[in-house]
């Protein structure tokens, strides 16, 4: 087959990636495939391949197609790193929601000090009184606060509350605490959920990676149909198709 090798030798670009993207492969793979998928249609655009294209019957609207998905999966890239900043504000909550627990244990804990004094201060261990709540983790604090609040309010059968602590009212502290346990529950379903949109933005953008892929294949495998590698003269015009110059492309 003729050599229809333009002038201007197009630059030859990356070497091509593996052409079977996977889940779980890092977000640097699917940079190169936008890479390589767009390298792929610029060179199927260009008028210099035109007539050797269409000899082999190329779909002319391969290119066009590549490049509204290479569109679309750069834009839902910059939706997913907003998703992910969502996910590192949630983690900022959490850490202001354990303090909010601290906060509103404070008074409860210093009403445990004065209740239990002398031969009874041991039960101040029991409102964590001494413990580095500050350092611990949300799960850790909030079970504290639970297990704070089970002693503070009735039990089973309106029961009368283990202890009864000096100007820790039900109004008062308690039904605060009761509030701050269930504003963590909120925080907690609100981080969950933003997770879930962050997962399931990636698994589409890896969905679409995959159909780019099989799109920039098509386009490479007429190429390589168009410019064998043993014809003389094919070896700039297959590196702009991001082919191998001495061998044939491995689908």
């Amino acid at each position: 087959m003729a050599d229809t090798t333009p002038a201007t030798p197009p630059k030859t670009g990356p070497a091509p990636k593996k052409s079977k993207i996977t889940r779980g492969e890092t977000n640097q793979q699917i940079l190169d495939e936008l890479a390589n998928a767009k390298k792929v249609a610029a060179s199927a655009l260009d008028a210099t391949y035109a007539s050797g294209l269409a000899d082999v019957d190329l779909d002319p609207t391969l290119p066009g197609q590549i490049n509204t998905l290479a569109a679309k999966i750069t834009t839902d890239l910059g939706g997913l790193k907003n998703a992910r900043v969502a996910k590192k504000t949630a983690t900022k909550q959490e850490i202001a929601t354990r303090d909010a627990l601290i906060a509103v244990l404070a008074p409860i804990q210093t009403a445990a000090k004065r209740k239990f004094k002398g031969t009874e201060a041991a039960q101040r261990a029991a409102y964590y009184i001494g413990s580095s709540l500050g350092t611990q983790t949300l799960d850790e604090v909030l079970l504290a606060a639970r297990n704070v609040l089970a002693r503070l309010t009735p039990g089973k059968n309106n029961a009368q509350p283990t202890d009864v602590l000096p100007g820790i009212k039900a109004n008062g502290a308690i039904k605060d605490l009761a509030d701050a346990i269930s504003d963590y529950a909120d925080d907690n379903t609100e981080q969950g959920d933003q997770q879930q949109e962050a997962s399931a933005a990636l698994e589409a953008i890896w969905a679409d990676v995959t159909k780019l892929a099989g799109l920039r294949r098509d386009v490479q495998l007429a190429a390589d149909q168009a410019w064998p590698w043993r014809d003389k003269g094919t070896a700039t015009i297959r590196k702009a198709f991001l082919l191998p110059a001495s061998q044939p492309f491995k689908d």
